[in-house]
């Protein structure tokens, strides 16, 4: 038996469990510190890659300073120059002017300098084009001394400068000629500004004095008219003198000259009128009048004569007129502008006798101005376009009694608000039968016609309804007959075109598709025609060809008239028969016998 070999002390020692070990407390202090120090110097490090990672902050550009780093202020010179603005242009030249060559962006900022000064020229250009010469000069004068775009805008300063120089003579010696009338030196003048530089000189100021020279032609005509007519001494020659100088436009330098006729020419006319008026020929007085510019200088009697008169002038203009008598504002400030006149004139007046004047009148004047304010006020609540606002303009309406001057007016306006009332209450049926209509069945249409019919005779909105009812009878039509139609075509593309047009008759007169189909049926029949007369007229072509024209004539001939290949055959026939008389005119002078001549010979010809 093998004996178990002894076990050495060096196995025993291995084969020996190891006892736990203890941590020591001081050892659990340096490795908590340890561990603390660990992940503080990461968080560092994180926030440190961070903070050198980061994009830093843009300025704000408003409150930049020469203080700010170069970066700074070339960002915010960019960023001025993009805006097109002209206090930020202005802005960007300032931060980016005397940057020193040594600076290493010191091209970058001459790239902005330049950009935004040549933006600063070009708005600057604009301004004095549109005439705004200081503003432009002072925009280009912010460009600073010592950068590449100074000298050019100086240049284009005093070429702005001189334009307007010459321009001002220009217009200094133009205006002159236009006082006086010398239209060929105001010509002359007006041609000048084509020769100046300037947009403005060029086009928008030569505009202006050609207009100018217009008005001031067009007046002094007026004028020369006018002193002929008074020139005659006959009064209704000067009231229309007056009339024609008045209508001088105030603009032109003739109008002052204008002013002093009208003063005297006035006077005279008021005299004859106040003359007329003494010897009872009150409305030729008044016409006389009317004409005549209200003046301080006149006397007492001419004064209240021409109030009289102005006021006669206002009443008339408040008439109702124009379309559905609708009453204006004018019309009422007018009545109360006559009243007013009218009021005015004193007790010992010699025209409070006038028939404007009388109390009739201005009583009649009063109620016409009562009933317009009432008139006019209703038209503005109606116009707010409301069912009680209708009602409520209508109820003021009937208020104006029947013998009052303004009842028609008023009358006039209820009936124009009753149909709107019809309309606000029919439309409701009207846009309802249009849904009722929108699936384009017969049914659906059938309804929507039906409910349309109850928009009643006499109400605003039946004619609508009736254009409806007709549209969609129609489309009710083309449903029924569109098969027919159909069919008729799909027998026409199979070549049955007797058949087509059998089926296509079928379609009565009256109905929405029967022009279509009388269409299609002419085409067919044309179609049909052609087929048969084709052979024929071939027929005779080849005849007279081969020399046979009397036999091609005669086989022409039996297309009748009114066929398709009708106009064609004719004009073959006649074409044949020029031909023919041709050749017998030739045999007849050389002798040879004709039809129709005494022989009874038959030639290839005939």
């Amino acid at each position: 038996m093998a004996s178990t070999p002894a076990s050495s002390p060096l196995s025993s020692r291995r084969q020996r469990p190891k006892p736990n070990r203890q941590v020591k407390p001081w050892e659990w202090f340096w490795l908590t510190l340890w561990l603390l120090l660990l992940t503080g110097s990461g968080v560092f490090c994180g926030w440190a890659l961070m903070w050198l990672t980061r994009i830093p902050p843009l300025p704000d550009c408003d409150q930049i300073t020469p203080f700010h780093s170069e970066s700074d202020l070339l960002f915010c010179a960019e960023a001025q120059a993009r805006t097109g603005e002209p206090n930020s242009l202005v802005q960007s030249v300032l931060l980016t002017a005397n940057w020193p060559r040594t600076h290493s962006k010191y091209d970058e900022a001459q790239d902005v300098l330049k950009d935004a000064s040549e933006q600063i020229l070009v708005l600057a250009n604009r301004w004095a084009q549109a005439g705004k010469l200081e503003a432009a000069v002072d925009l280009a004068e912010k460009i600073p001394l010592n950068t590449p775009l100074r000298k050019p805008a100086q240049a284009v300063i005093f070429e702005w400068r001189q334009d307007w120089e010459q321009g001002r003579a220009i217009e200094a010696e133009l205006k002159p000629a236009l006082a006086a009338s010398d239209w060929e030196l105001a010509k002359t003048h007006l041609q000048a500004f084509k020769s100046l530089k300037s947009d403005y000189w060029r086009t928008t100021r030569y505009v202006f004095w050609q207009q100018q020279f217009l008005i001031e032609q067009r007046a002094w005509d007026q004028l020369l008219q006018a002193r002929d007519l008074a020139n005659t001494n006959q009064i209704e020659n000067l009231r229309q003198a007056v009339d024609l100088a008045r209508a001088i436009d105030l603009r032109s330098q003739v109008w002052p000259a204008a002013e002093k006729d009208i003063d005297a020419w006035s006077k005279t006319v008021l005299d004859v009128a106040l003359q007329r008026w003494q010897v009872g020929n009150r409305d030729s007085a008044m016409e006389l009048a009317r004409v005549v510019p209200p003046s301080p200088d006149l006397l007492p009697a001419a004064q209240e004569l021409l109030a009289l008169s102005h006021a006669q002038v206002l009443a008339q203009q408040a008439e109702p007129s124009g379309e559905g008598l609708v009453p204006r504002y004018g019309q009422l400030f007018g009545l109360m502008a006559a009243l007013s006149a009218v009021d005015r004139l004193p007790t010992t007046s010699p025209y409070g006798t006038s028939d404007l004047a009388s109390e009739a009148s201005r009583e009649q004047l009063s109620e016409q101005l009562e009933d317009l304010r009432r008139l006019t006020f209703s038209d503005r609540v109606a116009r707010l376009g409301q069912r009680i606002t209708y009602q409520w303009a209508m109820h003021q309406a009937q208020l104006v009694a029947i013998d009052r001057p303004r009842r028609i007016q008023g009358q006039t306006l209820v009936a124009q608000w009753q149909a709107n009332l019809q309309r606000i209450a029919d439309r409701p049926i009207l846009t309802e039968a249009r849904r009722l209509a929108r699936p384009g069945t017969i049914p659906a249409l059938e309804t929507a016609i039906a409910r349309a019919a109850a928009v009643e005779i006499g109400r605003a909105l039946r004619v609508e309804a009736q254009t409806l009812i007709a549209e969609w009878q129609q489309e009710i039509q083309v449903i029924e007959d569109r098969p027919i139609l159909d069919a008729a075509v799909a027998l026409a593309e199979q070549d049955q075109l007797s058949e087509a047009i059998a089926e296509a008759n079928k379609i009565a007169p009256g109905r929405a598709l029967h022009s279509r189909a009388q269409g299609l049926v002419q085409e067919w029949t044309a179609s049909i025609q052609i087929a048969e007369d084709k052979p024929i007229l071939d027929r005779a072509k080849e005849l007279a060809y081969g020399g046979s024209l009397t036999a091609a004539i005669n086989l022409a001939g039996q297309i009748a008239p009114g066929r398709a290949l009708s106009g064609e055959a004719r004009t073959a026939i006649a074409l044949w028969k020029a031909e023919r008389a041709y050749i017998w005119s030739i045999w007849e002078a050389e002798g040879r016998p004709v039809p129709g001549g005494g022989s009874s010979a038959t030639t290839e010809s005939e």
